[in-house]
C-alpha cells in the first residue's frame, strides 16, 4: 500500500486512483464531525454555501451548525466549537454543517473511492478503517489536509503527521510513504506535545482569538473517540459512522 499526504484538497488526486481518502480539518471541522457523531446524530450533511445549508436544514427540519471565519452564523443551532457540540443533544437528529475551509474540503474530494474524516480525537479508529479498506480493495491511500483559505496550515499538515505515523507503526513494511507523508510524519515528530503545535498555528491562534482555546484542548485529545466518519456521495453529501458491515465493504 501507498500513502501520500495531499496538503491542500485537490479533486483530481481523489479521482486519479482507486483512494481512501481521510479529509483533515482538525480545527474544527473533523473534530467536530466526530463529536456530532458521537453524540448521537443520524448523519451530518456538509454544506459549504450558507445560503444552500440554511435553505437544506429548514427543508429537512434538521438542526444547523456551522461557522465562518471562526464565528457562529446568524440563527443557527449552534456555531463549529467543539467543546459547545459535545453538551448538545443530536440523538437521532440530522444536522447541517457548514464551515469555512472543512466541508469545501469534503465536497472537493467525496467522489474518491472511498473518503473517511480524521482527527486526533479519533486517530487509531480512523487509521484502522482505512488500513481495512485499502487492504481489501486494494487501494491506495491519501490523508488530504483542508488548509485555511487555499494555504497550508500547520495544525492540518501535524495531524496528518499524526494519522501517518499511527499508520506506519500498524502496518509496518507493507505501507510505503511519499514523500509529502514522511514530511508529514517528521513535522509532527518536532512537536512532541500536539497542543503546542495548534497553539503556534493560524488557525488556533484565531480560535484562541475568538475565545475558544478549550477546543483546542479537545481537538489536540489523542484518541478520545471510536467513531468513524464515512462520506457518502449522492444528490446530497452525507456523513454517517462508518461500519463496515452496513456500508457493504
Amino acid at each position: 500500500m501507498d500513502l501520500d499526504v495531499a496538503f491542500l484538497p485537490t479533486p483530481a488526486n481523489a479521482l486519479k486512483d482507486r483512494k481512501i481518502c481521510i479529509v483533515v480539518d482538525v480545527l474544527r471541522a473533523s473534530s467536530s464531525i466526530v463529536t456530532i457523531l458521537e453524540s448521537g446524530a443520524e448523519a451530518v450533511y456538509p454544506v459549504h454555501a450558507v445560503k444552500r445549508a440554511r435553505r437544506f436544514a429548514a427543508e429537512r427540519g434538521f438542526l444547523l451548525c456551522g461557522e465562518r471565519n471562526g464565528l457562529p452564523l446568524r440563527g443557527f443551532d449552534c456555531g463549529n466549537s467543539v467543546a459547545q457540540l459535545g453538551k448538545m443533544d443530536f440523538r437521532g437528529r440530522g444536522v447541517v454543517l457548514t464551515t469555512t475551509n472543512g466541508t469545501a474540503a469534503l465536497e472537493k474530494v467525496a467522489r474518491a473511492y472511498a473518503v473517511l474524516v480524521g482527527c486526533a480525537r479519533n486517530r487509531t479508529a480512523c487509521v484502522e478503517a482505512a488500513l481495512n479498506l485499502a487492504t481489501r480493495h486494494d487501494a491506495q491511500l491519501e490523508i488530504v489536509c483542508a488548509g485555511r483559505k487555499g494555504r497550508f496550515v500547520l495544525d492540518d499538515a501535524v495531524c496528518a503527521g499524526l494519522l501517518a505515523d499511527a499508520m506506519a507503526v500498524m502496518a509496518g513494511d507493507a505501507l510505503e510513504l511519499s514523500d509529502s507523508a514522511i514530511a508529514a510524519q517528521a513535522l509532527y515528530r518536532s512537536y512532541p506535545d500536539l497542543l503546542r503545535a495548534f497553539e503556534r498555528s493560524a488557525s488556533g491562534r484565531r480560535v484562541m482569538e475568538i475565545g475558544h482555546a478549550d477546543d483546542l484542548r479537545l481537538c489536540a485529545d489523542i484518541d478520545a473517540n471510536r467513531t468513524v466518519p464515512q462520506v457518502m456521495y449522492g444528490e446530497h453529501l452525507v456523513i454517517r459512522p462508518f461500519t463496515a458491515r452496513q456500508e457493504g465493504w
